[in-house]
């Protein structure tokens, strides 16, 4: 249907206005049938009247004897009933001779019956069923007669010339007044019906619409403005309760996702908790692997090397208390001396890391730590042309911990820093308090610009055994060393590293190492994001 493309206003208007207009029409030539039938039968009896009236007062007034008379009569006539063309007066007789006429010029009007003459005009008849009508070039007309009576004996006969026309004109007239009145309902009704459109339908609808867009946005605590009682309202209200029982269900829909994912939150947490542990405990076991080969390797080492080192010593001993008079001897029996002493104290450090530490924690001061460790390692760093920079704020509070102990750590550090800087460099000591935003903990940072650390090997610096020097420099347990220290005090140590920019060690450690968890934390040597290759 070609009104699907339109709004429900105009096919409202429309199917309207065709009602309309079928009614008005049907109406008018209903109307027009009925009205002129009546105009007709008016027009027909008014002539038919008028023609009584003067065929009496032509023979009381004795104007049927006097031309001039007669005349003005029948001007009369005319002049009464528009309606009325053509007015004859014929003399009864034989001949029907006429005695005056309104109009010369046109043929006299004859009666076709004109025997039956007075039987006819002693009856009103209506139009159509015994009257005479004939058609001209002019119109229809109707033809009618009236017996001129005196003292009860016809004279003459008075004969109208009667036109239909006035009742095409009335009917006309009707037609078009029906067509205004048609036009001007229309336009009245379509104005009606979009002033009630707007505020009944359009308005209501509009705003549901609104409510609509929005809750498609999200919005759902909006809701339509109930105006009417009517469909409208009933549709609007409908629509704010099915919006109740969306919200609603949407609110306990989020509750129950939030419920469902702080549940799988929860279980992640956990399972991410037992990963690390199980991580840490398969760390902590290789570990222990190594620990345990380490400390088999360490003690039958310290049994092989032990017997003749002891040996060699003892005789060693007795040759210096001879004191011979050969400096040169004496000098040689010294440096023999203090090197089976170096031996025999890395032989006890190897045995020492295989077994737990034993930690005398006293006040340290962390700043004295750090400058005799420079100290110490000065000769080395002048020696490579190292320069080295401190940063140390004075309000840096003394720690409970074992000192010597920390000093190796920082001491293996530096030398580490050392060996990545053969050709000089610039190593960097910063002690930061608190540290990541702790107040109870303390920062060792130790900055080398030495060659970094590849990101493959900085996540293994810390295992026993590790190492990336050649053969015979290194045994890689100094790192383990330094982690397994750090850890029994409660700390963490962390390495950062750019490759061709250096390496930063960072030592985190509690203010009361006495305060220390009974297990360390597990390092990650590599927390994540901080490699940089």
């Amino acid at each position: 249907m070609f009104l699907k493309r339109y709004g429900l206003q105009t096919k409202i208007i429309f199917i309207i206005a065709i009602t309309v207009v079928s009614v008005v029409t049907v109406s008018t030539f209903i109307a027009m049938l009925l009205t002129r039938q009546l105009v007709e039968e008016e027009v027909y009896r008014r002539a038919l009247a008028q023609a009584r009236l003067t065929a009496h007062a032509l023979v009381n007034e004795r104007a049927i004897e006097d031309p001039q008379a007669l005349m003005r009569g029948l001007r009369q006539i005319e002049n009464d009933l528009p309606s009325v063309k053509q007015a004859d007066v014929f003399l009864h007789s034989s001949e029907h001779r006429m005695l005056a006429t309104t109009d010369p010029a046109a043929p006299h009007l004859e009666l076709d019956h004109t025997p039956n003459i007075e039987s006819y005009f002693e009856f009103e008849h209506l139009p159509g069923e015994d009257a005479i009508t004939i058609e001209t070039p002019d119109g229809e007309f109707w033809i009618m007669g009236m017996t001129i009576l005196k003292q009860g004996s016809p004279i003459g006969c008075l004969t109208l010339k009667v036109s239909k026309s006035h009742s095409s004109l009335v009917t006309r007239y009707l037609v078009l007044q029906n067509l205004m009145v048609m036009l001007a309902s229309l336009a009245v009704v379509a104005l009606v019906v979009h002033i009630f459109f707007l505020r009944s339908v359009r308005a209501p609808m509009k705003e549901m619409v609104r409510v609509m867009e929005a809750a498609e946005g999200g919005e759902l605590s909006v809701r339509a403005r109930v105006a009417n009682r009517d469909e409208t309202g009933q549709l609007a209200a409908h629509l704010n309760r099915m919006l109740v029982r969306i919200e609603n269900f949407n609110a306990e829909l989020a509750r129950q996702v939030e419920g469902a994912t702080a549940e799988l939150e929860r279980r992640n947490e956990e399972l991410r908790r037992i990963n690390e542990e199980l991580f840490d405990t398969q760390k902590n076991l290789a570990r222990s692997e190594r620990l345990a080969v380490a400390g088999q390797l360490a003690a039958s080492l310290a049994h092989e090397i032990g017997t003749p080192l002891n040996s060699i010593s003892g005789h060693v001993q007795l040759l210096s208390r001879r004191r011979t008079g050969d400096e040169v001897a004496n000098r040689r029996l010294k440096i023999i001396e203090s090197q089976i002493d170096n031996i025999v104290r890395s032989v006890k450090q190897l045995l020492s890391w295989t077994r737990k530490f034993e930690l005398r924690m006293a006040p340290v001061n962390l700043p004295h730590v750090v400058e005799e460790s420079i100290l110490l390692s000065s000769p080395s760093l002048e020696h490579r042309g190292i320069k080295v920079k401190t940063e140390i704020p004075r309000e840096i509070p003394e720690i409970i911990a074992d000192g010597g102990y920390l000093q190796q750590v920082v001491l293996n550090l530096i030398n580490n820093s050392m060996d990545a800087m053969p050709h000089g460099g610039e190593l960097r000591l910063r002690l930061r308090h608190p540290a990541n935003g702790a107040a109870r903990e303390v920062a060792i940072e130790i900055e080398d610009t030495g060659e970094g650390i590849p990101p493959e090997t900085l996540a293994h610096i810390f295992e026993p055994m590790f190492t990336t020097k050649r053969i015979g420099t290194g045994a890689g347990l100094g790192l383990a060393i330094c982690d397994q220290i750090v850890r029994q005090h409660g700390g963490v140590i962390r390495a950062q590293s750019r490759v061709k920019h250096g390496t930063v060690f960072t030592i985190i450690l509690p203010l009361d190492c006495r305060e220390k968890p009974e297990t360390p934390p597990p390092v990650a040597s590599v927390p994540a994001g901080s490699v940089v290759s």
